[in-house]
């Protein structure tokens, strides 16, 4: 019976103050635990929008290319040099007679020429800038900054990538062996059969290459001439 008594006096009481210390610290830890596996799940989360953020931002950058390709006017001229013999390597590749518009900043503006140019950055990697020009920039063996001409409009389509190589091959010359591929082109009178870039985003990345195929260069009052023969005899 004095057993009983002492216990259910015990009962009665409620918690010592050391249980009470013990379930708070049992609850701080539970507590952390909760707080670091949220915090985890919310930085992997943003790391993988970021990377599907990247990879889009990526996907567009080629796609822009290949539209951009695929739409050269039969008249369009192309030339592309290298601007540096040493890493990172810089390059300009421009189109001249492909007549863009477009509005920058609610301003409507005709570009007459267009310029993607590789910049370095303080980090050893490279931006590539695409320039928009309102005159030609080709008629000339001075460069357009050498000249006193500015773009009308840039912006900056990638950054700080290791690597951005551009190369090139006529059709009559194909050659498996890319080491035989040519780094430059200044014949513009005639068009490339291919153009392959080779990029690296990050350090670890592996390189990413993509091969664009030129259309034939042709005369435009020709095509011209050939649609409305269609048109007119279906």
């Amino acid at each position: 019976m004095m057993q009983l008594r002492h216990s259910s006096i015990r009962a009665s009481k409620g918690f010592t103050l050391f249980e009470l210390v013990l379930a708070l610290g049992i609850a701080g830890l539970v507590l952390t635990s909760i707080f670091k596996i949220a915090d985890g799940a919310v930085r992997s989360t943003s790391t993988m929008v970021d990377m599907q953020n990247e990879d889009i931002s990526r996907d567009a950058f080629f796609s822009f290319l290949r539209n951009h390709f695929d739409s050269l006017p039969g008249n369009a001229v192309l030339d592309l040099r290298n601007t540096s013999s040493t890493e990172p390597y810089l390059s300009e590749m421009t189109f001249q007679n492909t007549p863009v518009s477009f509005n920058w900043g609610g301003v409507p503006i005709a570009a007459e020429a267009t310029r993607l140019i590789t910049v370095p950055t303080i980090t050893n990697g490279i931006d590539i800038v695409l320039e928009y020009y309102d005159e030609a920039i080709l008629d000339s063996d001075e460069g357009p900054a050498e000249r006193g001409i500015e773009p009308i409009a840039s912006i900056v389509l990638l950054n700080d990538v290791r690597l951005f190589e551009w190369s090139v091959i006529r059709g009559t010359e194909y050659s498996p062996d890319r080491n035989d591929w040519e780094y430059q082109w200044t014949d513009t009178r005639n068009r490339p059969t291919f153009v392959e870039l080779k990029v690296i985003f990050e350090n670890d990345d592996p390189p990413i290459t993509r091969l664009f195929w030129i259309p034939k260069k042709a005369n435009p009052q020709t095509t011209m001439n050939a649609l409305r023969n269609k048109a007119a005899n279906p």
